[in-house]
């Protein structure tokens, strides 16, 4: 029965198609759930919806995650699809998902009409460019990976902006002595459990106190 529970969980984390998430760093926190669907391109997935709630004690926005800031946007390789997409605030995304935490080196850029690799870091379940989502009240935040830059966890980072200018992005340095915008953190995600599965692990875990009872019986 063990055996068979322990099966049961990592068949029900394999077909998951939403995730709950959170993030924590630097006066940023984002905590909610995603919902992914598969590209076509194993180890692939786009982002199809997120809610939550999003807080940046750092420039004083809070609200609830609203939906996916539009339009959605699936650029994960820059060589195949030429182009950036960017919200009217000027945060990049592509909306794209790597469940594995194994996202690939994207952030390609011309330089002398060449398209050349000019962030070389890798690694997370989202790519440099991250997931883009609107926040109550007229903001629009964004979750990325900075991937592993050397000898640690995969960084994380979020930003904020609203419709018009980044207001908070760790692109940009307002001057000395002012804390750098943009904050980076830790990100934890984890497949949500289907009610169905639950459901069915319930029943199995039912039926095998029935079969250890009727075993002591005997």
């Amino acid at each position: 029965m063990l055996a068979f529970v322990t099966t049961l969980g990592f068949s029900s984390a394999a077909m998951a198609d939403t995730y709950d998430f959170s993030f924590n760093g630097n006066g940023v926190s984002a905590s909610g759930v995603l919902t992914v669907t598969p590209s076509g391109t194993p180890g692939v997935d786009h982002i199809t919806g997120i809610s939550g709630f999003f807080s940046d004690t750092n420039v004083g926005v809070s609200g609830g995650i609203t939906g996916l800031y539009m339009p959605i946007s699936y650029v994960s390789d820059t060589l195949a699809t030429p182009g950036i997409a960017f919200t009217s605030g000027g945060l990049s995304y592509d909306d794209t998902f790597y469940p594995g935490g194994n996202s690939p080196a994207i952030c390609y850029d011309l330089v002398g009409g060449v398209p050349t690799l000019t962030y070389p870091f890798s690694g997370g379940v989202f790519d440099i460019f991250g997931v883009a989502f609107d926040v109550a009240g007229g903001y629009v935040g964004e979750l990325w990976s900075n991937g592993d830059v050397g000898g640690g966890p995969i960084v994380y980072a979020a930003g904020l902006a609203d419709a018009t200018s980044l207001l908070d992005d760790p692109n940009s340095v307002p001057g000395p002595g002012v804390p750098p915008p943009g904050r980076f953190g830790a990100l934890a995600v984890s497949p949500t459990p289907e009610p169905s599965s639950l459901a069915l692990m319930g029943t199995a875990l039912l039926s095998g106190v029935g079969l250890i009872r009727r075993r002591l019986r005997a």
